[in-house]
């Protein structure tokens, strides 16, 4: 035989070989009887006695009989080795499936029950066979699967039995309920019926459940009331912000209006304008890195540090380097901002500003076109020391417009990823009479014009001031 055969294979061709023999035999006894039978008409013509011819008969079918018996007895003991060795298998894999499995008869009494079985249930297999199945189950599942049993065993055609599967309440030997998958089937074994059911305890996997649903429901906890602080914290940090549409109600020949939307709950844009004595007032704008929590923290930061330090009329250079140092103390996270900042004499126009790398601001007079104010550039702030800045100054005259914004305005981007611009800031507000407030809301009404559906991804801030 070929070694590579298997034993399937190698069963399948004893059986057939098998077969082959006692049809072989059949034939070769019917033959060997046809001519005797022929042999005794030919050769020994009638005489041979009547008693003689019968002996005859008899030796030879007994002798063929014989054979035939043994070929048969043969085949039984193999087929016997075989339903064995089949029965044995089947019995090692029932008592090493993970699952639990147990066959009871028609009348529910528990015929099998595996070492798996056993685990599950708490109860050796000693004291559940011959007991009902019903010891297995809470009260309505037992009664449930007793009422489908009968019905089965009455009406083959039911299909209460046919590999289904459901999730019941199980039973320990100890009283604790647990849910598990029942998977329940019919054959028949022997002639008899049986039903055969698979449990898995489900017990470990449903309490994962829950915890999991217990987690979800404390992480929703957690971040509906982090929600709840950012929006608590975002108005903390726009109440910073100055508001209304005079921001210097002291101060007749100035008129400023400035807004800023955040592109998250919180922001890092910021301005700020307060007065520093009757005749100066301060103005600033500021871009801080990064977004949300932390950009607003480090950004409420600033704003307080120029409160306090840009408190005289002169020295803009020695406040923000006071400024720029305190932000560098203890900055491990490399924060920084960009910022304008400027110091207008009310009366005679003069304006002295510090730009530490933000965007130039944009002047014109009325009925003219806007364009970048001059003047020098500083590094940004919070990232290294320094001893000085370098100043600018110009000189405002009456119908003047300063405006301050940040890159969420020129880099605002629509649904073909096209920036706003510069250009077309100067292009819409250019040759018009608008006032400041007029100024912004035309600005900001344009640059949703121009993102339409697009989502804001930076923060969008706005300061125009007009020297009257």
């Amino acid at each position: 035989m070929n070694p590579k055969v298997t034993t399937s294979q190698s069963r399948a061709f004893k059986s057939v070989y098998s077969t082959k023999q006692l049809v072989g035999t059949y034939l070769c006894v019917a033959t060997l009887m046809a001519l005797y039978e022929l042999a005794k008409e030919t050769i020994f013509k009638g005489q041979l006695t009547l008693w003689e011819s019968h002996t005859i008969t008899v030796i030879v079918t007994a002798t063929f009989a014989t054979i035939t018996a043994h070929f048969i007895r043969a085949r039984t003991n193999t087929l016997n080795r075989q339903l064995l060795e089949a029965h044995n298998q089947a019995a090692d894999v029932i008592d090493n499936m993970l699952d639990g499995v147990i066959m009871i008869d028609k009348t529910g009494v528990i015929v099998k029950f595996n070492p798996a079985a056993e685990q599950i249930f708490l109860l050796p297999s000693s004291k559940a066979i011959g007991k009902h199945f019903k010891i297995l189950l809470d009260e309505l599942h037992a009664n449930e699967y007793q009422d489908g049993i009968e019905n089965y065993a009455n009406d083959k055609e039911a299909m209460a039995f046919h590999n289904s599967k459901k999730e019941v309440i199980g039973l320990r030997s100890n009283g604790e309920k647990f849910p598990m998958d029942l998977i329940s089937s019919s054959m028949v074994i022997g002639g008899r019926l049986m039903f055969l059911g698979v449990v898995r305890d489900t017990s470990a996997s449903k309490k994962a459940e829950e915890e999991l649903d217990r987690l979800r429901q404390v992480e929703q906890k957690i971040h509906e009331s982090l929600k709840n602080e950012v929006t608590i914290a975002g108005s903390i940090q726009m109440n910073m912000i100055p508001k209304g549409g005079n921001l210097y109600p002291e101060h007749e020949r100035i008129l400023a209006h400035g807004m800023t939307r955040p592109a998250k709950e919180m922001g890092g844009d910021f301005f700020d304008a307060f007065s520093i004595d009757s005749n100066h007032i301060a103005l600033a704008i500021g871009d801080v890195s990064g977004k949300g929590v932390p950009a607003a923290l480090f950004m409420m930061k600033i704003m307080t540090l120029l409160r306090s330090n840009v408190t005289k009329p002169t020295g803009l250079m020695e406040s923000m380097r006071e400024v720029n140092n305190a932000l560098c103390q203890n900055n491990d996270s490399n924060m920084f901002v960009t910022m304008f900042i400027g110091i207008l004499n009310v009366n005679t126009g003069e304006l002295q500003y510090i730009n530490a790398g933000h965007d130039a601001p944009l002047t014109a007079n009325t009925n003219q076109e806007f364009i970048p104010l001059p003047g020098p550039r500083n590094m940004i702030l919070g990232i290294h020391q320094v001893n000085s800045f370098n100043v600018g100054s110009t000189t405002l005259t009456t119908g003047d417009t300063l405006l301050l914004y940040t890159d969420g305005v020129t880099e605002a981007e629509n649904a073909e990823g096209q920036l706003y611009s510069i250009n077309r800031v100067c292009h819409l507000l250019s040759k018009s009479t608008l006032s400041s407030n007029e100024i912004v809301d035309k600005l900001l009404q344009d640059i949703e014009l121009h993102c339409q559906s697009t989502s804001q991804s930076d923060d969008i801030t706005i300061l125009a001031m007009q020297y009257r």
